[in-house]
């Protein structure tokens, strides 16, 4: 994903898209956790509609973000195909891979990176690069174990950072994984973004969450939340407290599709400390920077 040969861009444009996924009606199969048909067909009409309302924007975005679980397996060349026509970036959260020999599931998301990203021109292929949530929630482990026979979750032990060139370095977390503060402290002085895929119905305490690692691993943190519950939003460690959150959406069964920016380019001056005091926060204690 790396375009060593370009600088960072002073934003970049984000596609935000929730969701109305109800996990209650999608995985009620008797013998797996595999998105029933009706559901499957209704995620993928939400997102098609997504797609063409970022699309018919006039400040089309470069990245686009699905929460955790919402897009159906069954649908991942057709959604390739609309990242490629739309040349963007894309980070969404995918249905459970099944491993049926040992009743184990693994909850994935998905980077799609079009091979004419760089170029201003749709693209016929794109690279898949696959990453998973290490820990399941208590009730997504227990909802595994009420289907007989019972499944478990399998957990990815990896910790994935991306480089994205001239949209600067982020990393990923998908719903439970972004309340283990070990993991995401690994993420200090590395990442522009930390990037957060998500199926949460605990929405105050995600976004405490994300005011704080905004300011201790010192990033732009987006929670791209399902809209079953709502509450997606992007904070950025901003100086001026009236800048800090760039975007939030409450509402339960709120389908929405949104273009936000995203600094890159002043966020990496004062991660490097070349930047006014006054444009963003002081780095916090024992800030080290790899980047």
């Amino acid at each position: 994903m790396t375009n060593t040969e370009v600088s960072l861009m002073d934003s970049v444009t984000i596609g935000i898209i929730q969701t109305t996924l109800d996990a209650r009606a999608a995985w009620n199969e008797s013998s797996d956790p595999k998105i029933g048909i009706r559901e499957d067909n209704r995620a993928w009409h939400e997102i098609r509609r997504a797609m063409k309302a970022l699309r018919d924007q006039d400040d089309q975005p470069q990245i686009v973000l699905l929460p955790e679980l919402a897009l159906p397996r069954t649908r991942l060349d057709d959604f390739q195909r609309l990242v490629c026509s739309m040349n963007v970036l894309a980070i969404v959260g995918v249905d459970y891979r099944l491993d049926h020999t040992a009743n184990s599931a693994k909850n994935e998301g998905l980077v799609l990176v079009p091979r004419n990203i760089w170029r201003k021109r749709p693209s016929r292929y794109a690279s898949r690069i696959w990453f998973g949530k290490h820990t399941a929630a208590p009730a997504e482990s227990d909802g595994l174990k009420k289907y007989s026979p019972p499944w478990s979750f399998n957990g990815d032990e990896n910790v994935y950072a991306f480089d994205a060139g001239p949209f600067g370095r982020f990393g990923v977390a998908i719903c439970y994984d972004f309340m283990d503060i070990e993991r995401a402290l690994l993420y200090r002085g590395r990442v522009h973004h930390l990037i957060v895929l998500a199926y949460n119905r605990d929405i105050k305490m995600f976004e405490s969450l994300a005011v704080s690692l905004s300011r201790t691993v010192y990033c732009n943190v987006i929670v791209c939340n399902t809209g079953y519950y709502g509450g997606s939003l992007l904070v950025s460690p901003f100086y001026e407290a009236h800048k800090r959150i760039g975007y939030s959406i409450d509402g339960g069964s709120l389908f929405s599709a949104q273009s936000v920016t995203l600094p890159i380019q002043g966020l990496d001056d004062a991660i490097h400390g070349r930047s006014d005091p006054k444009n963003y926060k002081h780095l916090p204690p024992g800030f080290k920077v790899v980047i």
